[in-house]
């Protein structure tokens, strides 16, 4: 199949490689404005090395900075990249899909919403089949020789189209091209509060600020994430799904998403801490933590995730205290008030809309 995959980054390298691998006819686009992230592969005539839980030397069939290129008879296409390239990757995208075309946007953080109303405005949005997952299917890194490292992949995540009505037709084109089961949500609204990248990310970032700030290298997921970090997290998670059943959806927990992203073993688990002390794969990844309190940790995870949920919980009473204390101390740390650069509800086009009237949009 002719697949596109849009963006360059640790993941969509893995999607790329691995789809590659697996026969596919794969184009990797990366926005201009980033080019020096594909010179690699420019110079390599499209080579990449996997290694780890996917492995082999994958060719891909193009390397671009031209959407329209990327795109051309492209049958699925998977954008993986920050929610803060989304927009760009939008514009860049928007004008040369086509009839018949599938998106999914790994993570969406809301955004499938955003490229369902752009294409709404194109009179298209019933032709080209739009949705996101919560996450990515890899854990994974580049190394220095820029070959990519898979520490594993996860048994399934979540994924809706906008509208819902059409999550049927999105998942029978795609899953069967992916490595992970596509379990679907009732709402693109549901799968972005599914992602729990919000709850772990987030309190981690903040509350290990000081050993960022001094340089300290330790393992994010594992020396990083501390008893006292993860109660953080399962307050933060109960508001989260609070939020979420005032809205209609049933959310699992993240102690519950965890185990079942690497199909771990209930057994042993007793809480988020014992999963991220004794994590199979997060473990292997050594000291990985971010470099400075700016990176997508919080500047992706607060205004994408969090504010948009906090807003929700806003909507319908619904209290979410701590969650708002992050979103209070990132904007103090990085001195930006993330609530007025979020993508909030007004953001995603929801303005001045209750809650039933989002729904119907999403719903469709």
């Amino acid at each position: 199949m002719d697949i596109a995959v849009f963006g360059a980054g640790n993941g969509a390298h893995a999607l790329a490689g691995d789809l590659a691998l697996h026969g596919h006819n794969v184009r990797l686009w990366e926005n201009p404005s980033f080019s020096d992230n594909i010179k690699h592969l420019e110079r390599s005539g499209g080579k990449l090395t996997l290694t780890g839980a996917a492995s082999g030397e994958a060719k891909l069939s193009l390397v671009t900075t031209e959407a329209a290129a990327a795109l051309d008879g492209a049958e699925a296409v998977f954008v993986l990249m920050p929610s803060y390239g989304q927009e760009s990757a939008f514009d860049y995208m928007a004008p040369h899909l086509k009839d018949g075309q599938a998106v999914l946007v790994m993570p969406g953080n809301f955004g499938a919403i955003s490229l369902y109303l752009r294409m709404k405005a194109r009179g298209l949005e019933n032709q080209i089949l739009i949705g996101e997952s919560d996450t990515i299917p890899y854990a994974a890194r580049l190394d220095k020789n820029k070959s990519c490292n898979i520490f594993g992949v996860k048994g399934s995540v979540w994924a809706s189209a906008v509208p819902a009505s059409a999550t049927d037709r999105l998942l029978q084109k795609i899953e069967g091209i992916l490595p992970v089961k596509l379990l679907p949500l009732p709402s693109a609204l549901a799968v972005a509060l599914a992602n729990t990248n919000m709850i772990i990310h987030c309190p981690t970032m903040i509350m290990n600020a000081g050993r960022i700030e001094t340089g300290e290298r330790f393992r994010f997921y594992n020396d990083g994430m501390s008893a006292s970090v993860c109660s953080v997290m399962e307050k933060m998670d109960e508001e989260r799904l609070a939020v979420g059943k005032a809205w209609g959806y049933n959310l699992v927990t993240e102690f519950e998403d965890a185990l079942a992203n690497y199909d771990l073993d209930s057994t042993q688990y007793r809480n988020l801490h014992e999963i991220f002390s004794l994590h199979p794969v997060y473990s292997k990844m050594g000291a990985d933590s971010p470099q400075s309190v700016t990176h997508r940790y919080i500047t992706e995870d607060v205004p994408y995730l969090l504010v948009p949920l906090s807003e929700m919980g806003k909507m319908v009473k619904v209290p979410t205290p701590t969650i708002d204390a992050i979103i209070h101390l990132a904007g103090i740390i990085n001195q930006t008030n993330y609530m007025d650069c979020a993508r909030g509800l007004n953001a995603m086009g929801f303005e001045n809309m209750s809650r039933n009237e989002i729904r119907n949009i999403v719903h469709g």
